[in-house]
């Protein structure tokens, strides 16, 4: 039994099913959109053009895909594979290293001289002698050359194990965060993302949004975005920390990444005709040029409509950091749109049966919060597996035979693992010490 689950975990087809698989998986996180890479308008737009997919999506988590449990299994099974194959290298290794080895093709020549004379020869070109038995003597160079294997698959196991403890263990959280706003460590954040060896992600102190400076190109592409956040301790200490699109922030373990998604956030009043007021907080999209606009749906509890929103950056299409961005309202039922009304910073107008009013405009910004734990494993991994390919193609093993035969007659062969014609001059200078001898 257990020589057939080895078979399995060693055969060419299970590890080439699970790097295709492993493949299949990259790929369809490149297919399919996922959370902390699109907006929440684009993921709606895109769940509206695909509808059969939306719930496949669901069941197998094709949206968040690095963090699936199907995923976990896929790499723990990989990492067994290669564990498996990584103690069977270090056999094959031990023994190319340390046994007395059988010799099988290479270059030979025949030679009667003393033993003694033959080995110093060997040895001045950088052999030493690794092993023998009775009947031959065994040099080699660059021994640590075999061992290119094994650190090959031992830095591609750290590297997939590291992987592992991550999917395993991550914790990520996106906020959107108005200027002025406090996040109370424990609220819902707008996405979520955590392994499954993980609880809740709870920030160890609040945060809040102080300033936001979005900065342009002429062409209007974002050129930068630089934000002011600030952490604050129960006993009303605080720290500021500034944060841009290339400038991360790294506060007690857990890593801040500045997202590219921001605009602005217009704070709308509607009034019934009862007289009663709902407020809202509508985030738009930054529009990607001036005479475009962002757009952005909001779905409330406490309105029975669908409310469809879009904005421009400047009300007279001259800017992207204009003080007067227009906001465009949409009430939409079943499909069916009972009411739109175009307002501006302290403007009012009548929204279907509500009357809308803007009351203030401010920014905001998203960000992205991490907590991963062996990120570093998969860099020592790599690493591992330089150092590994370095041994293998650039150091490799060299070796000299010298077996005793009748009358004082030794038979010397030489063989490389790779590259022979690269390193044959080493077998030529042996050969010449002795006549130079042609191979027999």
């Amino acid at each position: 039994m257990i020589r057939a689950i080895k078979r399995f975990f060693l055969s060419r087809k299970t590890i080439l099913a699970l790097i295709l698989l492993i493949l299949g998986a990259i790929v369809l996180a490149y297919i399919f959109p996922q959370r902390f890479s699109t907006s929440s308008l684009e993921m709606e737009k895109w769940q509206e053009a695909n509808p059969v997919w939306v719930p496949w999506v669901d069941l197998l988590g094709l949206d968040h895909v690095y963090s699936t449990t199907w995923f976990d299994v896929l790499l723990f099974i990989f990492l067994l594979s290669l564990i498996i194959s990584t103690f069977e290298q270090i056999k094959i290794s031990i023994k190319k290293t340390f046994g007395h080895g059988v010799t099988s093709g290479g270059k030979n020549f025949k030679v009667i001289a003393l033993e003694e004379k033959i080995v110093s020869a060997i040895k001045k070109q950088g052999y030493f002698q690794i092993a023998g038995n009775h009947a031959t003597l065994r040099f080699i160079k660059y021994p640590w050359g075999y061992w290119g294997s094994v650190l090959l698959h031992f830095g591609i196991v750290f590297a997939i194990a590291s992987s592992l403890v991550v999917a395993l263990t991550q914790k990520r959280g996106l906020l959107q965060l108005v200027e002025g706003e406090l996040y109370v460590p424990g609220t819902a954040w707008v996405t979520e993302e955590r392994g499954l060896f993980t609880g809740r992600f709870i920030l160890p102190e609040a945060v809040s949004l102080d300033n936001i400076i979005p900065e342009f190109w002429e062409t209007d592409d974002l050129k930068n975005l630089t934000t002011t956040l600030s952490f604050s301790d129960p006993q009303g200490r605080f720290k500021r920390y500034t944060l841009a699109i290339n400038q991360t922030i790294n506060y007690r373990g857990i890593r801040v990444y500045q997202s590219q998604g921001f605009g602005d956030a217009f704070f709308v009043k509607l009034t019934d005709k009862e007289g009663r007021n709902t407020g809202l907080i509508l985030r738009i999209q930054n529009p990607a040029k001036r005479d475009v606009a962002g757009y952005a749906n909001l779905k409330s509890y406490e309105i029975p409509y669908l409310i469809k929103t879009k904005y421009f950056a400047d009300a007279d299409r001259k800017s992207m950091l204009s003080t007067n961005p227009l906001l465009v309202i949409r009430l939409v039922d079943k499909g069916r749109v009972i009411g739109e009304v175009s307002l501006k910073n302290g403007e009012s107008g009548q929204l279907g049966p509500y009357t809308a009013t803007v009351t203030g405009i401010s920014k905001w910004a998203g960000m992205i919060f991490v907590d991963i734990t062996g990120m570093p494993g998969i860099f020592l991994g790599f690493f591992i597996i330089i150092i590994g390919g370095g041994l293998t193609y650039f150091m490799p093993p060299r070796e000299f035979y010298i077996r005793k035969e009748d009358s004082g007659l030794f038979i010397i062969t030489w063989k490389a693992t790779r590259f022979e014609s690269f390193y044959e001059e080493e077998y030529e200078k042996v050969s010449s010490a002795f006549g130079g001898l042609k191979p027999q």
